[in-house]
């Protein structure tokens, strides 16, 4: 079953309910180009 919610395409198997989503490529360009690495955690 291929649906939209929220403007972003998603899609579910009716047999074992998987779900994929996918977002347009306006929304992953503008949600990746402000992310930046502040600081790496390693636990001891």
């Amino acid at each position: 079953m291929l649906y939209f919610e929220n403007n972003v395409e998603k899609m579910e198997c009716i047999k074992c309910h998987y779900q994929q989503t996918q977002t347009n490529k306006e929304v992953k360009k503008a949600s990746h180009q402000s992310e930046n690495v502040i600081g790496v955690f390693k636990p001891e």
